[in-house]
């Protein structure tokens, strides 16, 4: 589940492409009011959203209509978004200021069982790998700093995809346990992927960016993007699938990382005899 803002830009300014932690303030100011979400703000749990970068990309005209989506496994978020942002309609990010113009809610679904598509990453993937992490796929732990368990390295294409794979299968298995269907076994319970296909949207697979993960906390993280294709096997795959789909992947999915769009759906094929 997701929903999408429509913003109006009410001056011109220049985009910021590293407005994560000024984005995550302001849908986080739609929620601190509450305390069933103050409680979770700034703790490993979190509150159980993600979200896009302001769309399309660019400098930023007076008037300009630019978009933001918001998705999250929990209805209840999204509805107590709904109702805030339809109370107060200024969205300003640093220097982009806009007005919410419209709001609209969506549901994007992987398809049943046999049903093929793609999605892709609209922001970053973020992949620290901690030392049991890099342990197991033996990944070389020199980057990772002697007697600190929490020092973590960014996934790079030297690692392979193992490593990322099960990164990602590894957080939404977290969201799984704290927000999804327990009905249905988490992604780390399965043993087959999640999608059938990885491939890098950048040439050189993964960038680098400034990353503020705290008020005057500057870092410089490495990410990577993604066209995932998938193929549902059933109706446990097509939980996890449209699970990420609300959830997004990767780590750091509150501070706008790891958002996924469906690009492509399409239905089993029906085979002729």
């Amino acid at each position: 589940m997701r929903i999408e803002l429509a913003l109006d830009a009410l001056a011109d300014a220049a985009y910021d492409s590293s407005a994560h932690h000024k984005i995550r303030g302001r849908i986080w100011r739609a929620l601190e009011h509450k305390e069933k979400y103050t409680k979770l703000h700034n703790t490993s749990h979190g509150v159980g959203f993600a979200f896009s970068n302001i769309f399309p990309w660019g400098e930023i005209v007076k008037g300009d209509r630019r978009y933001i989506r918001i998705a999250s496994p929990r209805r209840e978020v999204l509805d107590d978004l709904i109702d805030h942002f339809g109370r107060n309609r200024a969205f300003e990010v640093g220097q982009m200021r806009f007005k919410i113009a419209d709001i609209t809610g969506h549901a994007p679904q992987v398809g049943e069982a046999g049903s093929t598509g793609l999605m892709d990453t609209g922001t970053g993937v973020f992949c620290a790998i901690g030392r049991q992490l890099a342990e197991e796929h033996g990944l070389d732990t020199s980057e990772i700093e002697e007697g600190v368990s929490e020092t973590k390295m960014y996934w790079r294409p030297k690692h392979g995809m193992e490593p990322l794979q099960a990164a990602i299968k590894r957080s939404l298995q977290q969201t799984h346990e704290q927000f999804g269907d327990d009905y249905y076994p988490g992604p780390m319970e399965v043993e087959d992927p999640l999608f059938t296909e990885f491939e890098p949207i950048k040439d050189d697979v993964t960038y680098s960016i400034k990353f503020q993960p705290a008020t005057a906390v500057d870092r410089t993280v490495i990410l990577s993007k993604w066209r995932l294709g998938y193929r549902v096997r059933d109706e446990t795959h097509r939980y996890h699938l449209n699970l990420a789909l609300d959830a997004g992947i990767g780590q750091r999915r509150e501070h706008g990382f790891g958002f996924l769009n469906l690009r492509e759906q399409n239905p089993p094929r029906v085979n002729s005899t």
